[in-house]
């Protein structure tokens, strides 16, 4: 996999959480806050870092949050967006992805792709040499846990030394985006889930446990996540029983410290991975959180073409 400075050209991409220094998502994340206080007051606190770029938007899975928020910043950055299903291009119809991005590298200044396959991403930045986003594969959801980090951040300072525990399909993208994140952000991460969803530990903050209970324990952060995944429908069923126990639920938040913040990514379920009595009661959490990736992904986009603003624009 590319690291963040992408090609011998020096094309940044956002492949992992892992392409991002840790030094820099600290400069990153003040941005964000710039531009999340700029927003009342557009166009005049606008900072236009994309003016005069399109962006292609391709997707090979349904979205709403993730759609939005990087549309809406683009927009809202000065550039254009082209929003192109995989079902409306020749790759239907066996066109490699090498030819694709070969193409689109010449027309368009940058790709966000969401798709099942974490490879179809990688060989697309190799070959289109345009900042590349991974908005999401069935290996990392990169952009949602940095968002995630931010979210907590802004409400309880920084996460290094700090305990979250996530609860649920430990083998999801967004489990395995937390994992690789933990050592490079400097909190421990428990995963409370059946064996069966566990993979191998990227360092040893990162910690397994069959206990929905233990897993909560004095955690400063409880995060779930949808039992059935995308491309997952034939397993609901099973996944269902198996995840039952780890529903994220009023009794579990008692484990946690008195201040945890409660996160879902969404779309919620609930009833399954939490209950609906929970959600409303961190709806402001959990709404927070959603609308914090327009921010973050506004400034994880200005750092791609290296146009963080100079000053705020207030």
């Amino acid at each position: 996999m590319m690291g963040s400075s992408g090609t011998e050209s020096g094309v940044r991409h956002f492949l992992s959480i892992g392409d991002l220094p840790v030094e820099e998502a600290i400069e990153l994340f003040r941005w964000a806050r710039l531009f999340k206080q700029a927003r009342p007051h557009l166009p005049q606190g606008l900072g236009y870092t994309l003016a005069h770029t399109t962006w292609v938007l391709l997707f090979s899975k349904p979205s709403t949050r993730t759609r939005l928020s990087f549309e809406i910043a683009i927009r809202e950055l000065g550039g254009e967006s082209l929003f192109l299903p995989f079902t409306d291009l020749q790759l239907a119809r066996g066109e490699s992805m090498a030819d694709t991005a070969r193409v689109m590298g010449r027309l368009a200044h940058g790709a966000i792709i969401r798709t099942y396959a974490q490879a179809e991403i990688e060989e697309f930045s190799r070959w289109a040499s345009i900042p590349t986003v991974n908005a999401l594969s069935d290996e990392e959801h990169p952009c949602q846990v940095l968002s995630d980090i931010f979210s907590f951040e802004e409400k309880r300072g920084s996460i290094q030394g700090k305990r979250v525990a996530f609860l649920g399909d430990g083998s999801c993208n967004v489990a395995r985006s937390w994992a690789i994140a933990a050592s490079r952000f400097g909190f421990d991460l428990i995963i409370g889930s059946p064996h069966c969803f566990w993979f191998p530990s990227p360092s040893e903050r990162v910690f397994w446990t069959e206990s929905p209970w233990e897993a909560a324990q004095e955690a400063d952060l409880l995060y779930t996540d949808v039992w059935v995944s995308m491309g997952k429908e034939g397993e609901k069923e099973a996944r269902e029983e198996l995840l039952r126990p780890y529903q994220l639920r009023s009794e579990l938040v008692k484990k946690a410290k008195p201040d945890v913040l409660v996160f879902h990514c969404l779309p919620a379920y609930k009833g399954k991975e939490i209950t609906a009595e929970l959600f409303e009661a961190r709806a402001q959490e959990i709404l927070d959180q959603a609308e914090n990736r327009l921010h973050v992904q506004k400034a994880l986009l200005s750092w791609l073409v290296k146009k963080l603003p100079s000053s705020p624009g207030v």
